[in-house]
């Protein structure tokens, strides 16, 4: 019998995390993406990485990411919102009066 590969855990990535993330980078293109960045972590391993700025993406070519990349980049649109100000990437911008900033926290909104 065969199980299912384990779930990935979505959350935006933080400071402590950019140690992975520049391992991941060296795997995939040698650069992350511009932050914030939405992960995606599989038995406690930073697997893929998603701008919420710029769209683009990062992952482990020795693993089969391909729906992981589609489920972080379709997190990613829900975010945003549909609006310019709508999502938790617009109520960040407008606290921060237009500009998101670097630091980052933990996403808390379930994925749909």
């Amino acid at each position: 019998m065969q199980t299912a590969p384990p779930a990935p855990e979505i959350r935006l990535l933080a400071a402590e995390d950019s140690a992975e993330l520049a391992h991941l980078a060296e795997l995939d293109t040698g650069k992350p993406p511009l932050q914030p960045l939405l992960g995606a972590v599989v038995n406690g391993r930073l697997i893929a990485a998603h701008s919420l700025t710029t769209d683009e993406s990062i992952a482990d070519p020795f693993r089969p990411t391909a729906g992981i990349r589609s489920l972080l980049a379709r997190r990613a649109r829900q975010l945003r919102g549909d609006g310019r100000h709508r999502g938790l990437l617009g109520s960040v911008r407008r606290r921060l009066g237009g500009e998101v900033a670097g630091r980052q926290g933990t996403a808390s909104e379930p994925i749909r």
